[in-house]
């Protein structure tokens, strides 16, 4: 056997052994994948392509395994390699959601938008892309084409994502026309009472809520899980609930609510961050100490990709107001920057900014910043000034700004310049206002309470021809309204012929004459208010004579005569006591108490026999005038009353002088 023929044989047996490696591979690798042992399987389909390294489904099988252990990253790596080019050009799909799980979903859909055909699963994947995009008009009208052209037991997982796309839609319009769907599952329930929520119906999405929490907890239990697995999953729905009771004003069973969630602990991190932003808001200005601890767990790492931007937003707005709270300017500057570049609310972050600014005193930067940024925040810098107590700077920036004529600010330059006693630009400002909405019919009916005003504005001013005009104005917004006819008549005092065709159309005075009362117009007390007026009129009707005879039949009332009272000891056979009704101390019997003085013995213990027997009454006699007092005389009263003893003390006390 020559040397070519010995090198052909060795290349066959080579070729033979590595089919039969190549054989026993994939019969490891299929093993593996059927019993979803992914890592053994990547060990597997690693030697499939060491032993033939241009083997497509092997590659395919180790992309697959890298997305089944999670580790994108390494698969996106793979696929994105050179050398694996030509093995990679079909595995659009594995790149796209290696892509899209990497939270890169500007490149998945551009990777989508690259394959030359759009499968099934590219569709599924590119609504997911959209979605997180935040393009739900796109995401909606795939899903509904998904919806339309496929039937496989993934229908209902479809119609509560399309549900999920028409929540969102409803957000930014409420008022738009979008399609509802029927609550077989508590996905779609929850999706149908958030829809309800976001268009402002909260009482309406209440109960839609509480149904889908109840069958949550039940489909739960049906597939095995444990009531604290279903209380886990139905977190999302009670937080939902919290969020309408909060928007219907009821922030103490909201706040109970949002409470219970956080102490379960939820593994969800979009769900912890909206509860406790939310429990911020409730909070305001009080407790601000633990709305801080709640403001670090709503804005912690890695919720950008899990919240879409009108809820991050949010957050960055209450963290601005938080900041100020705390009194943290700067801080509260940082969070207005991140609003204003972030998510584009230039006006908003203005805002926050320069009520920072008011609290720090400079009230000045506050107004230049509000300026700078025009529109509606024009009047938050007019307020600004107002709280400042510079009225004239007030009015002359409302005056110069684009809501000069809109009803409220003209209400408000009014009350204004009467304030200052301006009434001459009053009146102008009143003249500018009917110039501006002369042409347009419907609005000159419409602001009727304008006119009304304007009038009085032009009479402060005597502008006799401008009060005209409003009262014009007035009466053809108001063609039933009697009184401001009335006024126009007496306003069209230059020209009575139309006057007096006008007043033709008022009531006859008769009518008039009849609801008049003239003896209360007469009354002298009807600058004292109707309740006195109306006590007078009776007060009349009472006094006034009936007709003649009428005493006849009236019966006079006789007076009601009372019994006399007596005290219980009354003795009436004797005369009454002239002075009972004189205090005692003003009575002739009275006499004052007076102490009795007795000779306090002094002197030491040792003292004489003689002065003890002194003060012994036992050894003494008794005297004359100490007889005549025992005895039980009784002396006779004094006649003279009480007024005449004291005009008595005043005559001797005259010459006496005062201390």
């Amino acid at each position: 056997m020559s040397t070519v023929e010995l090198s052909l044989v060795c290349c066959q047996k080579m070729s033979a052994n590595k089919e039969t490696n190549l054989v026993q591979a994939y019969v490891e690798l299929n093993k593996f994948c059927q019993s979803s042992d992914y890592e053994r399987a990547l060990k597997a389909a690693g030697k499939v392509l060491q032993i033939a390294p241009n083997e497509q489904k092997a590659f395919h099988c180790k992309v697959v395994c890298f997305i089944q252990l999670h580790n994108f990253k390494e698969a996106l790596t793979v696929l994105s390699n050179t050398k694996n080019a030509a093995l990679a050009a079909d595995l659009v799909f594995e790149k796209a959601y290696s892509q899209y799980r990497l939270n890169c979903p500007k490149e998945a859909l551009e990777t989508v938008d690259s394959a030359h055909e759009l499968t099934p699963a590219l569709k599924e994947l590119r609504a997911q892309i959209l979605y997180r995009l935040e393009q739900y008009q796109d995401c909606y009208n795939l899903y509904r084409d998904i919806v339309k052209n496929t039937t496989d037991d993934y229908e209902d997982e479809r119609k509560a994502n399309m549900s999920a796309v028409v929540a969102n839609l409803a957000a930014i319009n409420p008022s738009a026309d979008l399609p509802t769907f029927e609550e077989s599952t508590y996905e779609l329930s929850y999706n149908a009472g958030t829809t309800l929520a976001l268009r402002g119906k909260y009482s309406e999405a209440l109960p839609v809520l509480k149904r889908a929490e109840q069958a949550c907890a039940e489909s739960v239990i049906e597939d095995g899980g444990t009531e604290e697995e279903a209380k886990e999953e139905a977190a999302i729905i009670r937080v939902q609930q919290a969020y309408c009771q909060q928007q219907m004003g009821k922030e103490k069973e909201a706040a109970s609510l949002y409470q219970n969630v956080l102490k379960d602990k939820p593994s969800d991190q979009a769900l912890i961050a909206i509860a406790s932003n939310n429990l911020v808001v409730i909070n305001r200005d009080t407790n601000v100490f633990d709305s801080r601890k709640r403001m670090k767990a709503a804005t912690q790492d890695g919720l950008e990709h899990k919240l879409n931007s009108r809820q991050r937003a949010s957050i960055a707005y209450n963290q601005a107001i938080l900041a100020i709270y705390s009194n943290q300017p700067d801080f509260c500057k940082q969070c207005c920057v991140k609003l204003s570049r972030e998510f584009n609310q230039e006006r908003r972050a203005a805002l926050v900014e320069a009520s920072s600014l008011v609290k720090e005193g400079k009230r000045a930067q506050a107004v230049t910043l509000l300026l700078k940024h025009g529109g509606l925040l024009t009047l938050a810098a007019a307020q600004v000034l107002l709280a400042q107590g510079d009225r004239k700077a007030a009015v002359k920036l409302l005056e110069e700004s684009e809501f000069k004529y809109r009803p409220a600010i003209i209400g408000l330059l009014c009350t204004l310049l009467t304030a200052d006693n301006e009434y001459e630009k009053a009146s102008k400002l009143f003249q500018d206002v009917y110039e501006h909405y002369k042409d347009d019919k419907e609005k000159v009916l419409s602001l009727r309470n304008i006119w009304r005003a304007a009038a009085e504005a032009h009479q402060r001013a005597n502008n006799t021809a401008a009060a005209a005009i409003a009262h014009e104005a007035l009466a053809a917004a108001a063609p039933g309204d009697k009184r401001s006819l009335a006024r126009l008549v007496k306003a069209l005092v230059g020209d009575p012929d139309r006057a007096r065709k006008l007043a033709a159309g008022l009531p006859p005075i008769s009518e008039l004459e009849s609801k008049i009362d003239v003896d209360a117009l007469e009354s002298s007390k009807w600058m004292m208010g109707a309740k006195v007026v109306k006590k007078t009129v009776q007060s009349k009707q009472e006094q006034s004579p009936g007709t003649p005879g009428s005493e006849l039949g009236q019966k006079t009332k006789a007076k009601r005569k009372r019994k006399t009272k007596l005290p219980p000891n009354a003795d009436l056979s004797r005369p009454p006591d002239p002075e009972r009704w004189l205090p005692k101390y003003e009575r002739t019997a009275y006499r004052k108490r007076r102490g009795i003085r007795r000779d306090v013995i002094k002197g030491s213990q040792g003292m004489t026999t003689n002065a003890v027997d002194q003060y012994d009454m036992s050894k003494q006699t008794p005297s004359a005038t100490a007889t005549a007092a025992k005895s039980p005389r009784v002396e006779p009263k004094s006649m003279d009353s009480a007024w005449q003893r004291k005009q008595q003390q005043k005559k001797k006390g005259k010459g006496k002088g005062k201390w």
